[in-house]
């Protein structure tokens, strides 16, 4: 098995799912469980990142176990986006989301229309898919030229020359930050403040 092929013995849709008993969970608390089971077992929370262990790493592990969100300021070189992007090994390793979302729907608690629908009409019946914690990570460069489109999303003009309104939640195209839905995501090389 690869690390991206879903393992057979997971379900397959949302009935399977709450007979599997699985709960959803905050993406901050998810990290924090995952954290908690780390320190006990006595493992590091980042691997490969060195100089850092009587400073940044103690507070970087309060703010998590907290449940804060977190800036990293600091010179070049200094592993910030190498803990950023770290920070997906303490999601757990699959979630479940409404099979073809787009926005990693929860299949107890959809947010999209697309997967609203899918739900009221299947029920326990819903197909489910489900995601790596790799997939579950986004990250913008913050260059001059990024927009709301880019971060958001926008109408997407083809949706509306099919015959779509502009009021129709379908007619949008998500950006980033709806992709990165019950995940996490960065914005990476900010100016200086």
């Amino acid at each position: 098995m690869t690390e991206l092929e879903t393992p057979e013995n997971l379900a397959k849709t949302v009935g399977e799912l709450k007979k599997a008993g699985w709960k959803p969970i905050a993406v901050k608390e998810e990290i924090r469980k995952n954290a908690v089971a780390r320190i006990t077992a006595g493992e590091q929370l980042f691997e490969g990142v060195l100089g850092f262990e009587e400073t940044v790493m103690p507070q970087l592990e309060n703010a998590l176990l907290a449940g804060h969100d977190i800036v990293f300021l600091g010179e070049r070189g200094q592993a910030k986006t190498r803990i950023i992007r770290s920070l997906i090994f303490l999601l757990d390793e699959w979630m479940p989301i409404v099979l073809g979302s787009e926005i990693n729907d929860d299949p107890y608690a959809p947010v999209s229309r697309q997967s609203r629908e899918l739900v009221a009409q299947h029920g326990d019946a819903t197909p489910i898919s489900w995601v790596h914690r790799s997939m579950r990570y986004g990250e913008k460069l913050a260059t001059p030229d990024t927009s709301i489109a880019d971060l958001i999303g926008e109408v997407d003009p083809i949706k509306v020359a099919e015959g779509r309104y502009l009021s129709d939640e379908l007619t949008l195209h998500y950006g980033l930050v709806p992709r990165c839905n019950r995940g996490i995501f960065a914005i990476n090389e900010l100016p200086d403040l």
